[in-house]
């Protein structure tokens, strides 16, 4: 495995032998387009290729375009190519997470990341000893390739499957490398081992689920990324998947079998008759039951599928690297598991319009391949004929003339709703130029959904609201957590706040008591603009853990960003986190008013930004001074809802949307 590992970082060097040397001034396909009221401009990535290198030379009359089959005028023309090697000095690192995130929008910078599946160790290898085994042998072969090939134009991020896109640092300098991998080490691979491994103490199933609860970690990972990069802009972002496979196994009741019927034992736990048996860490009855119904009932196939279809709406292209090279099975049965991993994984960079490098021993080749396939692009523009506001998915097509060959290019967007293109002509009336698209409902109720996801494998989750010169930061622990019996005695929490170059912004202290699971701190800001927040969690006989968020500039002027809290029958009111709800449970929302308003008003929408006639009753605590929803969730079915606030005073008007799942 360290020969392949090596030999994979080595081969990589040529993956930015396209990088460029001198900074290139934006083109009229680069820059912002010129708003026209009532219309969509879209911008399709483009790439011909003949013997595995892209074609030079074309132009815009040698494209034909098509939105669901009907042709569309193209109104802007590209052609960019990017050079080799700049050295590390010559390189600018952006200040912070946003910074590098503000870069990758620019259509001028190629943007990838290298994403190590941590889980593709022997059976029974413990998560710290796969990520050790791994990285350890990626770790400086990597800042040597990323020292020797980029340049000024290319971002990019390094990640394992042990992380979300939430972690996801862009960057352009080695020294940016260096310390994601060193964080890494500290804060992921750790910090989830023993939630992993205490799986494997659930009896017969423990080994299925732990197999199972793995891949459903590296799912959440790929979901949440593929989400992140899409928001950054239209044009393609590349992800360097490297993995021995993508298993997608469909829902397994034998499991459940294998677990049998067991009911949870009761007893004295902590001084209370309690249900579970928590003397073991992580291996009562309540969260093996727990998570092997969950586990076993997942269709792995469905989210592969998912994964697929996101991408390519979010034009993000994926270039699968198998760093166990050729393989030669002993029997017919592995035969046909490598077969199929093989076949997955090159589905997966097919349909994203990838480069699979599998099965074979040729990687240096292989990513010789990628570099080309990365070297340049057409960037094209036009104006949507299609002016029916729906938010629904289009098929874009790109062929070359005159003999309608097909070109590899980005092939869905969404459409934007008829709220979204009158909000971004009033706005362009008003200031003369269009700003960026405001976020969808649709796209706020997914991205919270991948949330929801992302934080049931934490320990606990973070959220912070703004309001005036406080901001109130909120930590409460996960389900799993408080399953596995984790800070039962509470905690002791530590928020530190910090500016976009990273200087202090405030800080605070708070404790979630015994049996409280949450606890809201509110932390005074010094005058510094906050960009994001730690959160640090310290308990008795518990290992400390540590999350952070970021913290977006806010422009709200009327009301704050909304605290929630959930209660349910002869349970306190607790603050909000993870904003995943029973319906048994009672929903508060309160959204802190920072000046006198005219008129307020509450919806609730679906995902896909549909108003549902219920009626969300608002009053005013004037004590607190806040708006305040207080309202039962049993009428709601399973799925994604968005509360929307609007809030108006002297001609201005304010939109907050919140976005909750239910389970």
């Amino acid at each position: 495995m360290r020969q392949h590992l090596s030999g994979f970082i080595v081969a990589i060097l040529t993956i930015a032998a396209v990088a460029g040397q001198q900074p290139q001034p934006p083109t009229a396909a680069q820059q912002r387009p010129v708003f026209r009221g009532g219309t969509h401009f879209v911008r399709v990535d483009a790439y011909p290729s003949r013997n595995g290198k892209i074609v030079e030379g074309l132009t815009s009359a040698d494209f034909e375009i098509t939105e669901d089959g009907k042709p569309q005028k193209i109104e802007s023309f590209d052609f960019i190519k990017y050079p080799t090697f700049t050295p590390d000095a010559e390189r600018r690192d952006p200040s912070s997470q946003r910074g590098g995130y503000d870069m990758a929008a620019d259509p001028r910078y190629r943007v990838f990341v290298i994403v190590v599946n941590v889980e593709y160790a022997a059976p029974g290898q413990s998560m710290s000893a796969a990520v050790n085994s791994s990285i350890g042998y990626i770790q400086q072969p990597l800042i040597r390739f990323l020292d020797r090939v980029l340049g000024p134009k290319d971002v990019y991020g390094f990640l394992t499957t042990a992380q979300s896109a939430k972690d996801l640092v862009l960057g352009q300098k080695t020294s940016s490398v260096e310390a994601q991998i060193a964080d890494m080490w500290r804060a992921s691979a750790v910090d989830r081992d023993e939630d992993a491994d205490a799986l494997l103490r659930c009896g017969p199933a423990g080994e299925a689920i732990r197999g199972r609860f793995l891949l459903d970690r590296m799912y959440t990972s790929l979901e949440t990324l593929v989400v992140q990069l899409g928001s950054l802009r239209q044009e393609r972002k590349n992800i360097i998947f490297v993995a021995n496979r993508l298993d997608r196994p469909r829902e397994d009741r034998k499991i459940l079998s294998a677990r049998g019927p067991v009911l949870p034992k009761a007893g004295i736990v902590g001084g209370r008759v309690g249900i579970g048996d928590r003397s073991d860490y992580g291996a009562n009855d309540s969260m093996c039951a727990s998570e092997i119904q969950r586990l076993a009932l997942m269709d792995f196939d469905t989210r592969y599928r998912q994964l697929l279809r996101e991408a390519q709406q979010q034009n993000v292209s994926f270039f699968p690297v198998t760093p166990a090279g050729l393989q030669a099975p002993a029997t017919l049965p592995e035969a046909r598991a490598v077969q199929q991993a093989n076949d997955d994984l090159i589905t997966l960079a097919r349909e994203t319009d990838g480069i699979p490098i599998v099965n074979t021993n040729d990687l240096a080749g292989g990513m010789t391949k990628i570099a080309d396939d990365l070297a340049a692009y057409y960037l094209l523009g036009y104006y949507t004929t299609n002016t029916t506001w729906d938010g629904g998915i289009r098929t874009i097509r790109v062929k070359l003339k005159p003999a309608g060959e097909a070109v590899r290019a980005r092939r869905q967007y969404r459409a934007p709703t008829q709220a979204e293109i009158d909000a971004l002509s009033a706005r362009a009336a008003a200031g003369g130029r269009a700003p960026s698209p405001v976020p969808s409902s649709e796209a706020a109720a997914r991205e919270t959904a991948l949330g929801v996801l992302e934080r049931a494998s934490r320990p606990f989750a973070a959220y912070a609201a703004a309001s005036g010169t406080t901001l109130t930061v909120i930590a409460e622990l996960s389900s799993s957590s408080i399953q596995l019996g984790r800070w039962k005695s509470g905690a002791d929490v530590e928020v530190e706040a910090s500016g976009p170059n990273g200087e202090p912004a405030g800080a605070a202290r708070g404790k979630i008591d015994a049996g409280s699971y949450a606890v809201a701190i509110p932390v005074p800001l010094s005058g510094v603009r906050p960009a994001r927040v730690a959160v640090r969690l310290v308990g008795p006989n518990e290992r400390p853990a540590d999350d952070w968020l970021n913290v977006l500039p806010s422009a709200s002027r009327l009301v704050g960003d909304p605290i929630a809290y959930r209660s349910a029958s002869r349970v306190a009111k607790r603050p909000v986190a993870a904003f995943e709800f029973a319906r048994n449970e009672r929903l508060t929302l309160e959204w802190p008013v920072l000046a006198p308003l005219d008129r307020r008003e509450a919806r609730l929408l679906d995902h896909a930004g549909t108003a549902l006639p219920v009626d969300l009753p608002l009053s005013e605590d004037t004590a607190r001074k806040a708006i305040v929803l207080d309202m039962s969730l049993s009428g709601l079915p399973h799925g994604d809802y968005l509360f929307e606030l609007t809030a108006a005073a002297s001609g201005s008007t304010e939109r907050h949307l919140l976005a909750i799942r239910m389970r």
